[in-house]
Formats: C-alpha cells, sequence, structure tokens
C-alpha cells in the first residue's frame, strides 16, 4: 500500500485515501473511479527539522548591531540581535530591538483594536435624521431598529463612556416610526 499526501479527487472533490494511490504520483478515486496523476512538489514530503533556542551569551568585545560604537548589553528577545542601551526597549515584558516593535505594531494586530463602529450613533443617526424628510423613516426606521439589535451586545465606544442610553433611544424612535406608518397605513386601509 503507497501513502501519499491527502489531495482531493480533480473531479469529484472528495479527499483521497491513502489506499486510492497506485504508486509514489498516480492514483484513482474508489468513488468517482476517476484517474489521475500527482506531481509532487518537493516540500511536500520534505521533513521539517525543528530548531530549539539557545541562550546566547553576550562577549565583552560585543558591540551593537544599530551602533557599532556602543557596545552591547543586551540581546533582543524577538530576533536575538545584540543591543546597547540605546537600543534595548522594554515592550510587553520582553527586550526588543526597534526593529521588531515596528514589526509588532505592523503585523501582529491581534491585541489592539483600532476602531470600533460605533452602531448607537448610526441607530440614532437612521431614527432621527429622516424625520427631516418623513417619507425616508419608511425605509430607515426598520434599518435603525436593525442596527439597535445587532449592536446591543457590541462594545461601546472606547473613549467616551456611552452606554447603551442611546441605542435605547434609537430603539424608542424607530418604534414609535415605525407604528406611525402602521397607524396611518391602517387608517387608510379602514378608510376606504
Amino acid at each position: 500500500m503507497i501513502v501519499g499526501p491527502a489531495l482531493p479527487c480533480p473531479k469529484c472533490k472528495r479527499v483521497l485515501e491513502s489506499y486510492s494511490w497506485h504508486d509514489a504520483s498516480s492514483g484513482s478515486c474508489r468513488r468517482c473511479e476517476t484517474e489521475f496523476e500527482f506531481f509532487p512538489f518537493p516540500a511536500l514530503s520534505a521533513t521539517r527539522s525543528i530548531s530549539t533556542p539557545q541562550a546566547a551569551e553576550l562577549a565583552a568585545d560585543s558591540v551593537c548591531f544599530f551602533h557599532v560604537e556602543n557596545r552591547a548589553e543586551a540581546i533582543c528577545e524577538g530576533c536575538g540581535r545584540l543591543l546597547c542601551p540605546v537600543c534595548t526597549v522594554k515592550f510587553t515584558g520582553q527586550k526588543l530591538c526597534p526593529s521588531c516593535i515596528a514589526g509588532t505594531k505592523s503585523s501582529d494586530t491581534s491585541h489592539t483594536v483600532r476602531d470600533r463602529t460605533l452602531f448607537d450613533g448610526i441607530a440614532l443617526a437612521l431614527a432621527l435624521l429622516p424625520l427631516l424628510m418623513w417619507p425616508f423613516t419608511l425605509i430607515t426606521a426598520p434599518v435603525a431598529l436593525g442596527f439597535v439589535i445587532f449592536g446591543w451586545k457590541k462594545p461601546c465606544s472606547l473613549v467616551r463612556g456611552r452606554s447603551r442610553v442611546r441605542l435605547v433611544l434609537a430603539a424608542v424612535i424607530a418604534v414609535l416610526e415605525i407604528g406611525a406608518w402602521v397607524a396611518g397605513f391602517t387608517y387608510l386601509a379602514l378608510k376606504r
């Protein structure tokens, strides 16, 4: 039995089992009986070596990576560069160089929140602004109510101390607008 990589069948897209392979570069699908050839990429079968970090030590004559005139006093925990006191920055409990900090800001944004959608402001604007042109409230009132429902469990503003008061206010206004439209349509239906 030849064991090959898990690949989808070119025709039915079913993941092929290891017993579907005739040799290292061909096989057939047991479901749709499609014959296929496989041209393996060398990295697919290459074994990966796992390297473990080694503790580095500073020699007395080590110099800073960025300032060759300064003596190194620390090692960057991100990239391993030798750093002088000018370049050593304590960031999130680690000693990092400026390059690693710049890379962290641009690539790892999983723990930082740059902006936040304020659903309370959107819902309140959709409920109040169309009152100036009342026919639009037929559309914007349900949309505002949808934003209230969608944004109820979302976090509030990062900067201002907003609570859910604006969402409640937008919901009340939207429900009143929807009620006014229902009453108006009911009145017109009964009048005929």
